[in-house]
C-alpha cells in the first residue's frame, strides 16, 4: 500500500466520550483496514464484534511483545517483566492466571462491598466538609481506586504517589524510551521490596498466599514481583479513570440519572452500559498473527501485527441498537467486551463491577445535586495514554 492510503494511529475523536468515528467509516469500506503508527508500523486494525472475539480466542494470535510483528506503538521498548500474564501466551499465561482467579470470586468482592462503602463515605465526608466544589478525578476517583487496590494488596496507601507517577509516565505514548524504561525499573524495585518484605512476614492476603505458591514452586521471585505490579496497576488506573468518565457520563444524562436514583436496583444494569459505552481500552489491545489466516474476509500474514479495538466493538450497531446512545435500560449492554474476551478475560471483572456500583450509587445518594463545574467539551481528557479518561473533573453541589 502507498503511504498516503495507509491512514495514521492513533485518529482524533469527534466526541470525548464515542470512539473515532473514522473507525466505522474505514470499516464500512474495508472491514479489517490497516493503520500506520507513530513508530511507522503498519499493523491492522480489527474494529467489528465478531472479528474483536474471533480474534481474541484464536491462539494463533499472540500477546507476547516479542512475537515478531507485535505493534511496539502499545509496548515501546521497555520489555515487560516476567509476571505479567497479561501479555504472556500459554503456557506461563494459563499457569501464572490460575495462582489469582479464585482472589476475584464474587463471594470474596461481595464481601468487600462495605469496605469499599467505608472508604468512599470517608471521601465524601471530607468532600462536604471543604465546600460545595471539587475536583472528583484528585479528590475522589484517584484515592478511592487506589485505596481500594493498596488494602487488596495489603500495601501502604502512602506509597501510592510511587506507583502512580510511574504508571503515567509508562502508559503515556509521549514519554521516550529513556523515560518509559526509567520509571519501569523503579516500579518494579518497589514492587521487589513488597514482595522481599511480604515473604519474611507473610499475611494471609492476596500477596501473603502467594508466597506460598513460590514456595511450592509454582513462580519465580521475578514472577511474583512483576504479577504483584500488575495486579495492582490493571485494578488502580482501570478503576479510577472508569469513575470519572462514568461520573461525567451519568451527569451528561441528567433524566436516566433521575432514574437511578429513583430505583437503585438498575445500577448493575447501569454499570455495564456504562462499561458498553465508555470502553477506556482506546488503543487496542495488540496482538501478533503466528501464522497465515483470515479475518473479517482479510488475509493476515504470520508476522503482520494487530491492534483490536474494544471501544469499536462496543459500538458495533450488528450488536447494539443505536450503539453510539448511553441507555442504562438497553437490553443487552452484558454483550459488550470492556473486559476483553476468551482467555485473556479481565479477572478483575468482579471487583470492577463491585466497586463501580458502590461509588456510583453512594456519590449520588450523598451529592444528589452534583453537577459538572465546566462544558463536558472543555474538559482535559487523556487523548495521549493508553486508558482513556480525564484528568480533572470539576464539580459542584
Amino acid at each position: 500500500m502507498t503511504a498516503p492510503a495507509v491512514p495514521a494511529f492513533p485518529m482524533p475523536r469527534r466526541h470525548p466520550l464515542d470512539p473515532p468515528p473514522q473507525y466505522r467509516e474505514l470499516s464500512a469500506e474495508q472491514p479489517v483496514f490497516q493503520v500506520q503508527t507513530p513508530r511507522g508500523e503498519a499493523v491492522w486494525v480489527v474494529t467489528r464484534h465478531a472479528d474483536v472475539r474471533a480474534v481474541l480466542t484464536d491462539t494463533r494470535f499472540s500477546s507476547d511483545p516479542k512475537t515478531p510483528g507485535y505493534p511496539s506503538y502499545i509496548s515501546g521498548d521497555t520489555p515487560l517483566p516476567p509476571g505479567f500474564f497479561l501479555n504472556q501466551d500459554a503456557p506461563d499465561h494459563t499457569r501464572l492466571r490460575r495462582l489469582v482467579t479464585r482472589e476475584f470470586l464474587i463471594s470474596q468482592m461481595e464481601a468487600k462491598r462495605p469496605r469499599m462503602k467505608a472508604i468512599l463515605d470517608t471521601l465524601l465526608d471530607d468532600l462536604v466538609r471543604q465546600g460545595n466544589s471539587a475536583d472528583l478525578v484528585t479528590q475522589l476517583a484517584l484515592p478511592m481506586a487506589a485505596t481500594v487496590m493498596c488494602e487488596l494488596l495489603d500495601v501502604p496507601y502512602e506509597d501510592h504517589r510511587i506507583f502512580v507517577t510511574l504508571t503515567d509516565t509508562i502508559l503515556d505514548r509521549s514519554s521516550t524510551p529513556e523515560q518509559a524504561e526509567g520509571a519501569a525499573r523503579e516500579l518494579m524495585a518497589y514492587f521487589d521490596g513488597v514482595v522481599r518484605a511480604r515473604k519474611e512476614r507473610p499475611t494471609d492476603d492476596m500477596l501473603g498466599r502467594l508466597v506460598g505458591q513460590e514456595e511450592a514452586g509454582k513462580l519465580s521471585h521475578d514472577e511474583f514481583v512483576g504479577l504483584a505490579a500488575l495486579l495492582m496497576l490493571s485494578g488502580y488506573d482501570t478503576m479510577a479513570q472508569m469513575i470519572g468518565l462514568g461520573t461525567a457520563t451519568l451527569l451528561e444524562h441528567p433524566e436516566q440519572l433521575d432514574d437511578l436514583k429513583a430505583d437503585p436496583s438498575l445500577y448493575p444494569q447501569a454499570i455495564e452500559e456504562l462499561l458498553r459505552y465508555l470502553s477506556i481500552n482506546h488503543a487496542g489491545l495488540p496482538r501478533a498473527a503466528t501464522e497465515d489466516l483470515t479475518v473479517g474476509g482479510q488475509e493476515i500474514r504470520a508476522g503482520d501485527g494487530l491492534l483490536v479495538m474494544i471501544n469499536a466493538a462496543n459500538r458495533d450497531a450488528a450488536v447494539f441498537e443505536e450503539p453510539d446512545s448511553f441507555d442504562i435500560h438497553r437490553k443487552d449492554p452484558q454483550a459488550h467486551v470492556a473486559f476483553g474476551h476468551g482467555f485473556h478475560k479481565c479477572i478483575g471483572l468482579t471487583l470492577a463491577r463491585v466497586e463501580l456500583s458502590t461509588v456510583f450509587a453512594g456519590l449520588f445518594d450523598r451529592l444528589p445535586t452534583l453537577k459538572l463545574g465546566r462544558p463536558l467539551e472543555d474538559l482535559p481528557f487523556r487523548h495521549d495514554m493508553v486508558l482513556y479518561g480525564v484528568r480533572g473533573l470539576p464539580v459542584t453541589w
